[in-house]
Parts: C-alpha cells; sequence; structure tokens
C-alpha cells in the first residue's frame, strides 16, 4: 500500500502516530477505506473541477459574489 494512501487512512480514521503504517496496511488492505482514501488522493471534487474550469473559460469575471 503506498505511503500517501496510509496517511490519508490515517487522518480521516483519527488513528494515533504510534500504529505503524505496516500495521495500517494490514489492517486495512482491500478496504472500502482504502479505496475511497486512494480514489481522494487521485481526484478533485466536481465543484473544485467545476470552479478551475470557470476559471479558465471566464477569466475576467470578478472573485467571490458582486457587489452592488
Amino acid at each position: 500500500m503506498d505511503k500517501h494512501v496510509i496517511d490519508a487512512i490515517r487522518q480521516k480514521e483519527g488513528l494515533p502516530d504510534s500504529m505503524s503504517d505496516e500495521e495500517i496496511a494490514r489492517d486495512y488492505k482491500g478496504t472500502y477505506t482504502a479505496a475511497r482514501a486512494a480514489v481522494s488522493l487521485e481526484h478533485k471534487p466536481l465543484d473544485q473541477v467545476m470552479a478551475d474550469t470557470m476559471k479558465k473559460v471566464l477569466p475576467f469575471m470578478p472573485k467571490g459574489k458582486n457587489k452592488k
């Protein structure tokens, strides 16, 4: 299991730092939690993708809410 995935599992599950990477890899290998942690490292949330796209397409739009 990749170190980044192990770190994401440790953070999301609130595991103590005293738990070794090997223990986490053994306990979480092939689980739904490990799969979600791996996917979350590789993909941006849809709202972030939309915001990034809008910045590229409409760079002249003001940031934040329009003030009157």
